[in-house]
Parts: structure tokens; C-alpha cells; sequence
């Protein structure tokens, strides 16, 4: 995937830089990332299920011809009507709409867990793009400081107190650190892909971060933040929201599990009669109804209050499940922050000394020309903390954004 990269960026298409900082990028993922467009809309479309639960059943209407009119007293039947509609128990539109309610707060916190799984790759690939360009710096201050060493050896060799061996050596570490440096631009496309296709920006965006990386401060009691965790983190609250949703179906299955009530009208077209004519001859005949709808085989009725039963102790222990996951996850980082943390106070003593020793050896070497190899060495040495430095810098970083995926909502 990086060489398919790196040839498409050198080969196939143009690039371009772009300057953003990590809020910038992330507004981007809130307006552009199409997967998070795609759960909004599906959030928006569950949403409508509100207007489709909250209708009457639709009125029934039949119309009659009889083959064999029957006749009555008044005359003879030649066209019978009837309309009815039946009625929900009172309340059952309104558990209804809570069910597809709380549905439909599940797809959101759906939206707000996916936004901050998001959240935490950009910021991830953002924090490589700035170690690299800070391993860019180490590499350019020790490129200054080989060829500063290379212009002492070269006056050593026109002196005689050297051999020219001595600046080829030289010559070639830095053939190699210029290489290492070149190396870079991988790591840049890499992460820049990473972050444009999150952002949805154009694949050959190359993203320049703003700033530099800096050591951030944390809570490291792990236990501090499961409260605000259980009370605030959107997979908890889709749980809390899946069991507000059984209990609306448990609602929904008893307003169910009562009569229906319904109201209708028969009319009847009766002709007059010929043959006499009695009083109200030909009189219609209208017959208003009243029908009662009574569930009498429960036994699905019960299956169903204890399926869901079974279903909110399900997601019970779900949670619980989760509280330890999160746990874990959250012990992890912080151990990660805390591991991170004490090696760079390891690495900035280590860099110090260094520097003190380079400093001794360059001039001992400046005045006899002795101690050029471990001058090298010091050199090689100063270059691993000082990358191993910024690197502990970053697994702070990342820590702390795992943390905030848990905590920062």
C-alpha cells in the first residue's frame, strides 16, 4: 500500500501542500466524511418512522349488491353500505412513538461513537505527520553539525594530524542521514492519505501540520474517568437508550394486549313497494355499530414481555462488559502515558550528557585530532534519543487522544 502510494503521488497525479491544523481537519470530517453522512441519514430516516406509527389503522368501507334482494316490511333491500374504524387503546400511539424514539437515539449515539473513532485516527495520523516533520529538524541539526565536524577534519588533514579517511567517513554518514531524511516523504504521504481520506480531501493533499508536539497533561488514575465514562459515553448511552426502547415495546405489547374499540355504520338503499304502501314505506335503513376487539389467547402476549425482559437483562450485563472493557482500554493508555513520559526524562538527561561529551571530544579532537571514532558514536548516540525523544512525545499524544475518544465527548 505505501510503494502504491509513493508511485501514485511521484507518477500519476500532481501534489499539493495544505497547511491545517487538527481542528480544521476535524471540522472536516463533520462536514465531508461519508460515512458519517451516511449514519446521519439513516438517523434522519428512522426519524420518519414517527408520522408512520402514529396513524389510525385505515377505515374500512364495503358496498353490497344483493343477487337475491331481501325484502322487508318497507320494501325491498337494493344496496347495502357499511363503514368502520377501528380505535388503538389509549396510550398506544404514544408508546409507539417512544419506541421509535428511543430507536432512533440509538443510531444517533451510532453517529457520535463513529465521529469519535474518526476523531482518534485523524488525530493519530496528525501527530505522526508532526514527528515526522520534527524528525526532519534532528536530522537537518545533525546534518549542520557532520558537516561542521567535516570542515574540522578536512583543516586536521591539510594540518597532517589526521588521515583523509577521516572526512570520507564522515562524508559517507552523512550521504546516509540525507538518505534517512529523503525517506521521510513516505511517511508524509502515507499519513496525509490517511487523513484525506477521512477528511474526503484530494488523495494528493499533502498536510503540512501547525506546531510542534507537545507533552500533554492527564489524569493517570484510570478509575477517575469510568463516572464520566458510564454517564456520558455514547456506546453506553445506546445501550441506556436500546433498554428505554424494550420497556416502549413492553408498553406497546400490553396496549395491545387490551380491547380495541371500533365504530361503524350500515346503510341500506330500500326501494319503495308497490303493492302497498305501509307507513314509512321505502324508509332506508342506517344502523350505527360499536365492535369490541378482545384478545382472549394472551399466551403470545406473555412470550413477548418476557422476551424483552430477557433482552434488558441482556444489555444489563452488556454494560457491565463494556465498564470493564473501558477499563482495561483506559488502564492501557494511561500506562502507555505514563511509560512514555518517564522516557523522555530518561532521553533529555541522556541528551544533555551527550552534548557535554560531544562538546569535550570535538575540541580534544580539534586540538590532536584523536577521538574521531567516538566522536561518530556520540554522534549516532545523540541521533537515537533525540528521535527516541520526540517518538515518546507522540505515544503521550496518542494516549491521550485514545483517552479522549472514551472521555471527551
Amino acid at each position: 500500500m505505501k510503494t502504491f502510494l509513493y508511485i501514485l503521488f511521484v507518477f500519476g497525479f500532481s501534489t499539493f501542500g495544505l497547511s491545517q491544523s487538527l481542528d480544521s481537519l476535524l471540522r472536516l470530517v463533520v462536514e465531508h466524511n461519508p460515512e458519517l453522512k451516511a449514519l446521519h441519514l439513516e438517523y434522519e430516516a428512522q426519524l420518519t418512522k414517527v408520522d408512520q406509527v402514529s396513524q389510525l389503522p385505515n377505515p374500512q368501507i364495503g358496498v353490497g349488491v344483493p343477487v337475491l334482494r331481501p325484502e322487508t316490511r318497507l320494501g325491498p333491500q337494493v344496496v347495502m353500505v357499511g363503514a368502520s374504524q377501528m380505535f388503538p387503546w389509549f396510550g398506544t400511539f404514544d408508546a409507539k412513538k417512544d419506541a421509535v424514539l428511543a430507536i432512533s437515539k440509538v443510531k444517533y449515539e451510532q453517529i457520535t461513537t463513529t465521529r469519535l473513532q474518526l476523531y482518534t485516527k485523524v488525530k493519530v495520523a496528525y501527530h505522526q505527520l508532526v514527528l515526522t516533520g520534527q524528525k526532519s529538524q534532528i536530522y537537518d541539526e545533525l546534518i549542520d553539525r557532520f558537516e561542521s565536524l567535516h570542515s574540522v577534519a578536512l583543516s586536521k588533514v591539510e594540518s597532517g594530524k589526521t588521515s583523509t579517511a577521516d572526512a570520507l567517513r564522515i562524508e559517507l554518514r552523512l550521504e546516509e542521514i540525507k538518505q534517512m531524511k529523503s525517506q521521510l516523504e513516505d511517511e508524509r504521504i502515507e499519513h496525509s492519505a490517511s487523513i484525506s481520506s477521512l477528511t474526503n480531501l484530494p488523495i494528493t493533499a499533502i498536510i503540512s501540520p501547525i506546531g510542534e508536539i507537545e507533552i500533554p497533561e492527564i489524569d493517570t488514575d484510570p478509575e477517575s474517568y469510568l463516572a464520566k465514562v458510564r454517564e456520558g459515553y455514547p456506546m453506553f448511552k445506546a445501550l441506556d437508550h436500546q433498554i428505554q426502547a424494550s420497556e416502549a415495546r413492553v408498553a406497546i405489547n400490553n396496549k395491545v394486549n387490551a380491547p380495541t374499540v371500533g365504530f361503524g355504520l350500515d346503510y341500506a338503499l330500500v326501494n319503495e313497494r308497490t303493492d302497498m304502501n305501509p307507513e314509512f314505506n321505502g324508509r332506508d335503513i342506517l344502523v350505527p355499530k360499536v365492535m369490541v376487539k378482545i384478545p382472549i389467547y394472551r399466551k403470545q402476549y406473555n412470550a413477548v414481555n418476557k422476551m424483552e425482559a430477557l433482552n434488558q437483562e441482556s444489555i444489563a450485563y452488556q454494560k457491565d462488559n463494556l465498564g470493564q472493557i473501558v477499563l482495561a482500554q483506559l488502564t492501557q493508555f494511561t500506562t502507555d502515558y505514563n511509560r512514555a513520559k518517564n522516557d523522555i526524562e530518561f532521553y533529555q538527561a541522556q541528551i544533555t550528557k551527550i552534548n557535554s561529551i560531544y562538546e569535550i571530544l570535538l575540541a580534544e579532537y580539534g586540538v590532536n585530532g584523536k577521538g574521531f571514532d567516538e566522536l561518530l558514536k556520540i554522534e549516532n548516540e545523540l541521533l537515537t534519543y533525540s528521535i527516541s525523544e520526540q517518538k515518546a512525545k507522540m505515544l503521550m499524544q496518542i494516549a491521550k487522544v485514545n483517552i479522549d475518544k472514551y472521555t471527551d465527548f
